[in-house]
């Protein structure tokens, strides 16, 4: 059953390296992946393209009220903010763990002074 499916996954976008490794439900779930991704990038493709359009009519007919790139394109905005919210989210993770190190460096520089006060006190 396999050998009669790899043409038909391979076109589907299965690496037909991979395809032999694969159980018949992984392939399954992959080609359906493959189908969803592509179905995703022609619907991108058709926004831009209608975007597009939309552009070369406003740039022919009313130049004066051709919008800007961030008004053409305001999803890109909501790209950039979350961008920069991971930004912030990685640096209050790296902070977060700064100030464990600091805890954790103060934690042992006490215990190497006590150990140090108890080696003193068995040597008197």
């Amino acid at each position: 059953m396999l050998q009669h499916m790899y043409p038909q996954a391979v076109e589907a976008g299965i690496p037909a390296i991979d395809y032999w490794q694969m159980t018949l439900e992984e392939i399954m779930i992959q080609v359906s992946a493959n189908k969803k991704n592509k179905e995703n990038e022609l619907r991108e493709q058709a926004l831009f393209d209608y975007s597009q359009q939309r552009l070369a009519v406003f740039a022919f007919n009313d130049p004066k009220k051709f919008p800007k790139f961030e008004e053409a394109y305001p999803f890109l905005n909501q790209i950039k903010e979350a961008v920069e919210e991971h930004k912030t989210e990685e640096q209050l993770k790296q902070e977060a763990m700064s100030r464990e190190q600091e805890i954790f460096l103060a934690q042992a520089e006490a215990i190497k002074a006590t150990r140090k006060r108890r080696k003193l006190l068995e040597e008197r």
